[in-house]
This record gives structure tokens, C-alpha cells and sequence, in this order.
């Protein structure tokens, strides 16, 4: 049978196993007290990364939306320019055209125009008179009233163009990026 010292030696090793129990434990509670503040900072880390990423998404579609806007206005522009050239070109021609027609018809009449004042002339002198003084009485007239002016042959019309954009609305991307680093 043991003896009160046997049982009270067994105590006191029971008494340093459980204080032993008792430090891994503590020591085991500090750990994981550790690692749920290492998880809660984490959880932290990755709420504000990912509201950052969620700005600088909503700042980049913001960019985008005006760029898609800016693009826009400028096709608009691009075919305003095609209308005008168009015009231009087809005007070109045309002028062209006529300008090489009328040079001959003008050459001719200009020649026999010529030749029918001198024999006019030579055959009626008293006409020709008559028709220089009619001609200081209709200057005269025509100071005093002018006749209406004839209408030009070409009347621009203006290709329809689009408004001025202006300024470009974008975010403003310094506190993005302030948001981002932090």
C-alpha cells in the first residue's frame, strides 16, 4: 500500500502536469488570439482593397464613357468634313465645265461681236451715236436707280455639323489614387 508520502509526491506531479496543461493552453489561446487578429486584419486588408478596386473600376468607366462620347463627336465631325469635300469637289468639276464651255462660246462671240460693230458702225454712223448717248442717259439712270442686283448662280448651303462638346467631364483621379495606395 503507498504511503501518504507516495500519494502526496503523485499529487504534486498530478499538481505540475496540470499547471504544465495549463501553460500550453494559455500559450495555445495566445496563439490562436494571434492568428484571429492576423485573419481579422486580413479580412480588413482585403474590404479595402477591394473598395478601392471598386472605385478605381467606376473611375475607369467614367473615363471610358467619356472617351466613347468624345468618339462620338468626332465621327460627327468626320462626316461633316466628307459632306463638305463632297460639295467642294462636285462644285469643282462642275465649275470646271462650265468655265471651259464659256471660254469658247465668250472667244467666238467676242469675235464676231467685232465684227458686226464695224460694219454697223461704218453703215449707220448717226446709230452709233445714238447708241453712246443712250447709253450716258441709262449710266445716269442707273446712279440715281440701281437696278436689282441678280441673284449669284451658287447659294451655299452649309453641311449640318455637330455642337461643340466641350470639356471633357472626367473624375477626378487624385483621390482614386490616394484610396488606392492607402
Amino acid at each position: 500500500m503507498p504511503s501518504i508520502n507516495d500519494v502526496y509526491n503523485q499529487l504534486v506531479t498530478a499538481n505540475g502536469t496540470l499547471n504544465q496543461v495549463h501553460t500550453d493552453l494559455i500559450a495555445e489561446k495566445n496563439a490562436t488570439d494571434q492568428v484571429n487578429t492576423s485573419i481579422g486584419q486580413l479580412d480588413t486588408d482585403l474590404k479595402n482593397g477591394f473598395q478601392s478596386t471598386d472605385s478605381d473600376l467606376v473611375t475607369i468607366a467614367k473615363i471610358e464613357t467619356e472617351a466613347v462620347r468624345l468618339l462620338f463627336h468626332l465621327t460627327q465631325q468626320a462626316d461633316t468634313i466628307i459632306c463638305v469635300l463632297e460639295k467642294i469637289s462636285k462644285n469643282t468639276c462642275e465649275l470646271l465645265n462650265q468655265a471651259t464651255t464659256q471660254t469658247a462660246l465668250q472667244t467666238r462671240i467676242r469675235d464676231d461681236a467685232a465684227v458686226v460693230r464695224e460694219i454697223t458702225e461704218s453703215s449707220h454712223p448717226g446709230a452709233a451715236l445714238e447708241r453712246d448717248r443712250l447709253a450716258a442717259l441709262r449710266a445716269q439712270i442707273e446712279k440715281c436707280c440701281p437696278p436689282e442686283p441678280t441673284l449669284p448662280a451658287c447659294s451655299y448651303q452649309p453641311c449640318p455639323r455637330p455642337e461643340p462638346i466641350g470639356e471633357p467631364q472626367l473624375p477626378d483621379t487624385s483621390t482614386a489614387s490616394n484610396t488606392s495606395t492607402a
